[in-house]
């Protein structure tokens, strides 16, 4: 069993990180420090990270998160250079709903967008993907 465990969390990884390729949004976000990562799930919960890796001219962000329907789920502002923030999505309320994450720099007013779903099946997948 744990041997299942081990090749079901491999296939697992890596289909998110097949998955988790950027897609240029309507702004130039080559330079915006910010990446969101799937970790893993915690209590059969899906685990992402969102890291920064700022600059003193890139320090100051925004991040909201949205459903599907537009619907703001979180937001916040944060200051610094290098950091990162863990969301543990409860996917019992989330359903199967589809979130964006849009995390922008204040000074620079560049934008990074993640659309993250969440699908069951056999297999558990999370799809990660830059905007």
């Amino acid at each position: 069993m744990k041997h299942n465990k081990s090749i079901f969390a491999i296939v697992l990884f890596t289909a998110f990180s097949f998955f988790a390729t950027p897609l240029m949004a309507g702004h130039d976000t080559a330079n915006l420090p910010v990446e969101l990562k799937f970790l893993g799930n915690v209590k059969n919960q899906p685990l992402v990270e969102l890291s920064f890796s700022g600059s003193k001219a890139e320090n100051e962000f925004t991040i909201s998160i949205t459903d599907q329907h537009g619907i703001v789920l979180y937001s916040s502002n944060e200051k610094g250079e290098k950091f990162s923030k863990q969301f543990l999505l409860d996917t019992d309320d989330l359903g199967d709903a589809t979130l964006t994450f849009r995390i922008t720099g204040k000074k620079s007013g560049r934008s990074a967008s993640y659309k993250v779903s969440h699908q069951s099946v056999t297999i558990e997948n999370m799809d990660v993907v830059r905007l």
